[in-house]
């Protein structure tokens, strides 16, 4: 059985985000099942092939996803000629695999769900002042291109995504939550969509993390890229008041910085801006390796994550894992990982007041936070083993070949 995987992200080049670490996950535990796996990837470096951790991983030099998507359809051709594949998969954003389906429109073509372009973007601007969207109107005037920007009326028709998911044969997402917006924005019959949870498989560094009873570092830490996506406009207001609350708590963040609500502010300089008067207990450390990120959250209690949507979640996935209590968000599929009140604590990402109940609950009831976090490592190693869900992917491609 032969599937290439058409991925512009992929680590360590084009690959932080969550699609390149789905890649990498999937490809090492097909392989161990017997799978001939191909990863085909962007790089803004040389290309180059080699075989790695079991599966085939062929990067093509690029400028973008755009250009990718041209670019690989030669390299993939050339081992499709070798011998032919089975089938192909691809992200929806961007159709990486938009080219060499439209050449081979006899291969089934596998489209994995793991966020819109639209709802990426649309997420991003959310906090976006009315000025800035009515500059952006009169500029589109002045340059004679009337464009209401932020303010269009959206028609999936217009949509790459959307027109690259009509192509797909087969249809894949990690979550609910990301199934549902698909079938009501873009009218996809439920039928086709089958919901596989990502493979994830926590290493060792994150389940060694021992889970203290009492709060020895009162700490809250937040892991991710920041911008407005990942719900730091309202998580930074909730922090904001924990810090002036309880004087010997402390606030770590950790991710690259991007843009912020406003244009011309970066998302860090947001933060520090609305919490200069209590900055002596905030902490700024850029995004690391994943090696790297266990030693940077085991001494805290608390981690917050409030996103606005994911379509899945590693660092939700990778919280649990280390055995934190989660302050995570209810809109997306961070409500298919964490059972609320349970295996962590779900809230309303769009209220800071909520984000803001949720942290102070873990802080003032220690007992509640400790069984929260045993939960957490305990569900991820249960409901979301890696190896069970690498056979639920196993069985649907095979099924898909037979």
């Amino acid at each position: 059985m032969r599937i290439a995987f058409i991925s512009f992200e992929f680590p360590p080049d084009t690959g932080k985000g969550g699609i390149g670490t789905y890649v990498k996950q999937i490809a090492a535990a097909l392989s161990v099942l017997s799978w001939d796996v191909h990863v085909f990837a962007g790089s803004y470096s040389l290309g180059f092939s080699q075989k790695k951790e079991g599966y085939s991983i062929h990067t093509i030099q690029c400028s973008d996803p755009h250009d990718f998507a041209y670019k690989v359809v030669n390299e993939f051709d050339n081992y499709h000629t070798i011998e032919k594949f089975d089938l192909i998969e691809s992200a929806e954003i961007h159709g990486n695999a938009w080219m060499i389906k439209k050449k081979s429109p006899e291969l089934p073509l596998v489209v994995r769900l793991h966020a819109p372009n639209y709802l990426v973007e649309k997420l991003k601007n959310r906090y976006l002042p009315f000025f800035a969207k009515l500059r952006f109107v009169l500029g589109s005037i002045r340059r004679l291109k009337f464009d209401m920007g932020y303010w269009r009326t959206y028609h999936k028709n217009d949509d790459a995504d959307y027109n690259f998911i009509k192509l797909a044969n087969y249809i894949t997402t990690p979550s609910i939550p990301m199934k549902q917006w698909v079938v009501k924005h873009w009218n996809i019959s439920p039928d086709k969509i089958k919901v596989i949870p990502n493979i994830f498989s926590p290493s060792n560094l994150l389940l060694n993390i021992p889970i203290l009873k009492n709060c020895q570092y009162k700490r809250v830490v937040f892991f991710g890229r920041l911008n407005v996506l990942k719900g730091l406009v309202n998580g930074t207001k909730a922090i904001k008041k924990i810090l002036k609350e309880y004087p010997d708590w402390q606030f770590r963040v950790i991710g690259d910085d991007g843009k912020g609500p406003a244009a011309g502010i970066s998302m860090r300089n947001f933060m520090k801006e609305k919490l200069h008067k209590v900055i002596n207990r905030v902490e700024f450390l850029d995004g690391m390796a994943y090696d790297a990120l266990p030693e940077a959250i085991a001494d805290s209690e608390i981690v917050l994550l409030p996103s606005l949507f994911e379509s899945f979640s590693y660092t939700c996935a990778e919280a649990m894992a280390a055995g934190k209590a989660v302050v995570g968000s209810q809109n997306g599929g961070m409500a298919d990982l964490i059972q609320n009140d349970e295996s962590g604590l779900l809230t309303d990402p769009e209220n800071s007041q909520a984000i803001y109940k949720g942290v102070k609950k873990l802080i003032d009831d220690n007992e509640y936070r400790f069984q929260l976090s045993v939960n957490a490592r305990r569900r991820i190693l249960t409901a979301f083993d890696a190896s069970k869900t690498a056979n639920y992917f196993n069985s649907y491609y095979q099924g898909i070949i037979r």
